[in-house]
């Protein structure tokens, strides 16, 4: 394989969209428009090609298998992350989900999957969600069995609301990240569109100054490492590309047998803005001030927050960003 070798304890991340678009929800802010499109799943072979192509590649893999729909509706997509669970070469995958099974489903979806390198990320939706009470219990589950955090996302009329519901998550143990809604709310297209106060609430109660510059703010991406360190592989095509936000490059093709080939280094971002919840995470930026503190894509903490106590100008929200 024409393959770049990694640094030594690097790990290349890779994000992997199923196309998969059945739901048991129907949000009003869904961005996977899963109400006027069709359903069927016509990638089920590849998505099994492109995980054997995967584990035999010579490289540690931090994978995230991202459906439009809700991932535990499907045996096969399971299977998969089964697969991918056993490899020598994986360290974590991280899986989606609305959290609307039960903890007994949930143990037997993962019978046979080695849950010490499943991190889990559940959105909350309270829209959808009609007893918040056994939501609640079954996250409680899940923090006890994996690396796990919540996603809310900034849907205007919830705005108010989201403050209580992080700090209940939060009381639990539970880490959450308020993600900026994508789209378009009373004609008006978001995150674009936040009023000044809706951004003073938001800046309160989001997971890091990280969050709100990418998901909020809009921050322009910069130098990436999208290519380098992380890739971005289409289930259609098998193509390999540095990341899924359009004017990537290309690195290869998993379906060829000719391997991939990574950038030598992080390059510009050609994209306005970075609004992916994996993608904006491989900005250099975020490499410069932030740290991951486990399998979790979601959770990472401030590399300068010790010394932020003694100097409080290195504060993560003071510094420039």
């Amino acid at each position: 394989m024409d393959c770049i070798t990694q640094e030594k304890g690097d790990i290349l991340s890779v994000r992997f969209p199923n196309y998969f678009r059945t739901c048991n929800f129907s949000c009003p802010y869904c961005i996977a428009d899963l109400h006027s499109i069709d359903h069927e799943w016509k990638y089920e072979e590849n998505y099994h090609k492109i995980i054997q192509h995967l584990v035999s590649l010579p490289f540690s893999l931090n994978v995230r298998l991202g459906p439009a729909g809700e991932f535990f509706l499907s045996k096969s997509l399971i299977k998969g992350a089964e697969c991918l669970s056993h490899s020598k070469n994986v360290i974590s995958v991280n899986l989606l989900t609305n959290l609307s099974f039960s903890p007994a489903q949930y143990d037997k979806f993962f019978e046979r999957v080695n849950k010490s390198k499943i991190a889990i990320v559940a959105s909350f939706h309270p829209t959808e969600v009609k007893d918040r009470k056994t939501w609640m219990k079954t996250a409680c589950y899940m923090q006890e069995e994996f690396d796990f955090s919540v996603v809310l996302v900034a849907y205007p009329p919830l705005i108010k609301k989201l403050p209580v519901i992080k700090e209940a998550l939060n009381n639990l143990g539970i880490e959450v990240a308020i993600q900026g809604l994508i789209g378009k709310y009373n004609e008006r297209e978001y995150p674009f569109a936040y009023t000044s106060e809706e951004k003073m609430l938001l800046r309160k109660i989001c997971y890091s100054r990280h969050d709100y510059e990418f998901w909020i703010e809009a921050k322009k991406p910069g130098l990436c490492n999208a290519g380098y360190k992380s890739i971005f592989v289409d289930i259609a095509t098998g193509n390999v590309l540095s990341c899924g936000m359009g004017n990537a490059f290309e690195l290869g093709n998993l379906f060829s047998g000719n391997g991939i080939k990574l950038n030598d280094g992080p390059r510009p971002c050609m994209n306005k803005t970075c609004l992916c919840d994996t993608e904006n995470l491989n900005v250099v930026t975020f490499e410069q001030h932030y740290r991951k503190t486990g399998l979790n894509f979601h959770k990472y903490e401030y590399k300068f927050a010790e010394k932020a106590k003694e100097f409080p100008l290195l504060d993560e929200w003071e510094i420039s960003y």
